[in-house]
């Protein structure tokens, strides 16, 4: 038949469900497939496609019988169905119904065959005459291909007819003699018996191609629109197959995170999941699809006897229905284990189990397990579905394996706990063992990142005196410095210090806690002073955890307030401290390896950085801590973003801001949101990120005195970048606000600079104002020798010198600075210095070395994705061609380059630029789409160049450069 839509659900087009209709992740199957089409022997290939059910084997089809058509090949493309195996030749029929030439002859010749002989299951006819059958059969198919040769596709030939499986087994055995490509494509595990073995013992060999799962760039291909971590998710959940991505694509972000952890919800998460895959199920047998749903029940690492328990089923019946499962695909053997095919198959089995008989089921597995000695961990799996209130003993079951799990899987340790807190009597003989029970709950709850459910049952906790309440103060106080409420937090901590009259590890955590709070609020002395003595204490204690964690907030005390060479000192030695951690302390240590991480952003050491923010990452996912995750991941934004991985920058900028939304975490959500900012500049230009840049501005600013800086700081380079020179202003006129970045104040003080130099720039003859070169020169002084600070301020410099008429200036402070940035690894900023070196390189005459830079720019900000960067070096180079390519021109014509009496001669560059398209009539807009610039940046430009020449207004410069 002509090639029709594919019959799995995830080639089909779907509108509304971004990406399902693009073949992505599929370049080096489409590219092996075309060459078999390509090959000009006039004799069959073979290619055999295989995969999982979902993963797009159709689709691939689809897309092979679109380029075979294009290259003039006819297509015959049949597919076998499920409900249709008593049919005989049934995927041949479907191949040649509609075959062009000859139709009814054929038709004619296939009625015949099949009404002789039926096929199935029945008595074949002599083993001659299925010869001859064989014979006329491959006649038809050579005869509908035609002289130009075919592409034969049999599709879903699992389900294929036993007289189809035996004609295609002779169709291997006895190519026909013409250029045809024969694809037979099947689900993995699942080809007939029969054709098997036709293929093992086929020579030439066929081509094998096993279909795989998508992976994760595929989706983020897929998925543009997405949040990166949604994006990462539905990876997860669905496995990389397109299928069942597609299902999920409107699923919560709850749900996957449910389904993901095995967690499944009491009903289907989406009707096209469930319906998708019930068929399948449904088919069983009553046994097999009991065991089924019993081994749902016990989930991974299935034990077969407990699966029988949970059945209900001796053990030989469900021995037998197990490897019927594995037959059918359903299950899989993996290593000494089965396992299913896919979690979401799982998933689909469970629902169909109903709720009641789920319940009975837990229970039953529940008891196996508890007569079998099994670990508690196991018991609680099933006790955690199954327990009935005051069920005391099973209470404790659950608390004393979520006491176990809280370190490893504190999602799951919530879960248990949440459950026995609900079963265990509330009365006063229980009362401390509840209150030890909910202040597990509530720290399992805060490392997982439900702050707000966390705090509530904190609040509660600190109201009852106990010996649990040192504790809750300590981690509600972690939970209101979070959520940015300082004084709160360290009006806790400084009440429960002063009821403690102990020195031993109540009173030492607490006061590192206070440390922090104190150092986040700005009072570095105070901050620097609780640091000091938890050092001492811990180390005399043997807390080597707390003693790195105080020893980071030290270090962010002396960035803030000491000289470079202290805080060096001190950052090294925390850096010591928190890299002789092993995983396990470290976990509870997360915030003190993401301070850590900025700290040495701000000290330009990039490698230390991201090492130790890629160590965080990895121990809070391995041990489910993810409190501090958007603070990791947006100083691995920062750090990515200086070594010129612009994509990843921008990608863990999203995750951050994500997560802390999520949690609920608004400063945290704030912060990431500005670092964002950056990477999406380079990336998109002032256009993508003006947006953004409003939504921050009427945002309330972080309390955090660190996070404040760091948000003021990204909001004021943006400002600058879409031309917003008052804003930019604004944002930099607290200049204490930046005084805890240390070095990287450096960043504040360039920027401090350039906003505020007059645009309507005064006579050449009387330079830089005297305060913007104060500016200038107090940046260099913070930046120390650090060369990403230094390279800030020499673009910052040159720029200004460029402005005011010193174009020697500029290339005398940028040509040893780019050397600088290149070898420090520093693409963007190596790109942004160059630029603006091309610049001054023209206007001092040497447009061969300018040419140079801008190519050397374009390349930088190209290999690391910056293409509005590179889009930016590439218009410069054009401009610079134009601009020698009139040099030759007459003094009169339209944009030559003015001689020394001209007025033209008198601007820089950009205002010619400017002033030239002025003349043509162009409104600011105009000229700032055609440039590339904002159209504040070009009134700017006019103010300029209205003071250079004498003129208030565009009339009066058209006149006077009409002129000339």
């Amino acid at each position: 038949m002509p090639v029709a839509s594919p019959s799995e659900p995830s080639a089909v087009p779907k509108p509304g469900v971004p990406g399902v209709a693009a073949l992505v992740g599929r370049d080096v199957e489409v590219t092996r497939m075309g060459a078999l089409l390509d090959e000009d022997e006039a004799r069959p290939r073979f290619l055999v496609l295989h995969g999982e059910p979902g993963i797009g084997k159709s689709r691939l089809v689809a897309e092979l019988a679109t380029v075979a058509g294009g290259r003039g090949r006819t297509v015959l493309l049949g597919r076998a169905t499920e409900f249709e195996r008593s049919l005989p030749y049934g995927v041949l029929l479907d191949a040649l119904a509609d075959v062009p030439d000859h139709r009814a002859d054929l038709h004619a010749l296939l009625d015949d065959l099949v009404t002789r002989d039926p096929g199935g299951p029945g008595p074949d006819t002599a083993a001659v005459e299925r010869h001859q059958r064989h014979r006329r059969l491959r006649s038809l198919v050579t005869a509908a291909a035609g002289p130009a040769g075919a592409l034969l596709v049999f599709d879903d030939v699992q389900w294929a007819d036993d007289a189809s499986v035996e004609f295609l087994g002779y169709l291997l055995r006895h190519p026909p003699d013409t250029r045809m490509t024969v694809v037979l494509a099947f689900r993995s595990e699942q080809c007939p018996p029969r054709l098997a073995e036709e293929l093992a013992h086929l020579a030439p060999s066929p081509t094998w191609l096993r279909l795989g799962p998508l992976t994760g760039p595929d989706v983020d291909q897929l998925l543009p629109a997405q949040p990166a971590s949604r994006r990462r998710l539905l990876h997860q959940v669905s496995g990389g197959n397109p299928l069942y991505l597609e299902l999920l694509a409107g699923t919560s972000t709850q749900v996957l995170g449910a389904l993901r952890r095995g967690d499944f919800p009491d009903e289907p998460v989406t009707t096209a999941l469930h319906g998708a895959m019930a068929n399948e199920i449904r088919g069983l047998n009553p046994t097999e699809r009991l065991v089924l749903q019993a081994t749902a029940v016990v989930g991974p690492g299935l034990d077969i006897g407990t699966v029988a328990a949970a059945a209900g089923l001796d053990l030989p019946r469900t021995a037998a229905a197990l490897d019927g499962l594995v037959a059918r695909n359903l299950l899989r053997q993996a290593g000494a284990e089965l396992d299913f095919r896919h979690s979401l198959v799982r998933a689909v089995a469970y629902w169909l189990a109903g709720p009641a008989w789920r319940l009975a089921a837990h229970r039953r597995a529940a008891s196996h397990l508890e007569r079998g000695g099994a670990p508690l961990t196991l018991r609680a799996h099933h006790l955690a579905k199954a327990i009935r209130p005051g069920d005391e003993a099973a209470a404790g079951v659950l608390a004393t394996a979520a006491m176990t799990t809280l370190g490893t899987a504190p999602s799951t340790s919530a879960a248990w706990l949440r459950v026995a807190l609900s079963a265990l009597p509330d009365d006063p003989g229980r009362t401390d063992r509840r209150a030890e029970l909910r202040l597990l709950f509530a720290k399992a709850l805060g490392v997982t990142g439900r702050f707000d459910e966390a705090r509530i049952v904190l609040h509660e906790l600190v109201t009852v005196p106990g010996p649990h309440r040192h504790a809750a103060v300590e981690q509600l106080a972690v939970l209101e410095r979070l959520a940015g409420r300082l004084d709160v937090a360290s009006a806790l901590l400084t009440t429960e210090l002063e009821r403690l009259d102990t020195t031993g590890a109540p009173q030492t955590m607490l006061r590192l806690e206070l440390a922090v709070t104190e150092m986040l609020a700005g009072r570095w002395r105070a901050g620097a002073r609780h640091a000091g003595k938890t050092m001492d204490r811990a180390r005399q204690g043997g807390h080597r955890g707390i003693e790195a964690a105080a020893s980071s907030v030290l270090a962010a005390c002396a960035v803030a307030r000491e000289p470079l060479s202290t805080a060096r000192l001190r950052v090294s030695y925390a850096s010591r401290l928190i890299d002789a951690l092993g995983d396990v302390a470290l976990r509870d240590e997360l915030g003190a390896i993401a301070l850590l991480a900025w700290l040495e952003a701000m000290l330009d050491r990039v490698d230390d950085g991201l090492a130790h923010a890629e160590r965080g990452i990895e121990v809070g996912l391995r041990y489910g801590r993810i409190h501090v995750h958007p603070l990791l991941y947006a100083a691995r934004s920062v750090l990515y973003g200086t070594v010129g991985r612009v994509d990843d920058a921008l990608r863990d900028a999203e995750e951050a801001e994500e997560i802390a939304r999520w949690q609920g975490g608004g400063e945290a959500a704030t912060l990431a949101a500005a670092v964002r900012l950056r990477p999406l500049l380079w990336l998109a230009g002032p256009d993508a990120v003006r947006p953004a840049l409003d939504r921050l501005r009427g945002s309330a600013p972080p309390r955090s005195m660190l996070s404040r800086a760091v948000v003021r700081m990204h909001l004021a380079e943006a400002s600058s970048a879409v031309g917003d020179d008052a804003g930019c202003q604004e944002l930099l006129a607290d200049a204490e606000t930046y005084r805890c970045l240390g070095p990287a104040e450096a960043n504040v003080l360039a920027l401090r600079a350039l906003a505020c130099a007059d645009p309507v720039r005064p006579d050449p003859a009387n330079g830089i104002p005297p305060q913007v070169r104060r500016w200038l020169t107090r940046a260099a002084g913070t930046a120390g020798d650090l060369p990403g600070r230094l390279g800030l301020v020499a673009v910052a410099g040159a720029t200004l010198s460029l402005a005011y008429g010193t174009p020697g200036d500029a290339v005398a402070a940028l040509t040893p600075v780019v050397g600088q940035l290149a070898a420090a690894g520093m693409p963007v900023a190596e790109g942004r210095a160059r630029l603006v070196l091309a610049e001054a390189r023209v206007a001092t005459g040497d447009p061969q070395s300018a040419r140079e830079q801008l190519g050397r720019a374009k390349q930088l900000f190209a290999e690391c994705g910056a293409r509005w960067l590179a889009g930016q070096a590439d218009r410069a180079q054009r401009r610079l061609a134009a601009r020698l390519s009139r040099r030759t021109a007459p003094a009169d014509r339209p944009g030559a380059v003015p001689d020394e009496g001209h007025p033209l001669a008198l601007l820089t560059a950009r205002e010619r630029e400017v002033a030239e398209l002025t003349v043509t009539g162009a409104t600011s807009r105009v000229i700032a789409r055609q440039l590339q610039i904002s159209p504040r940046t070009v009134d700017a430009h006019l103010m300029r160049i209205y003071r250079k020449l004498g003129v208030t207004s565009r009339t009066a410069l058209v006149s006077l450069l009409a002129r000339g």
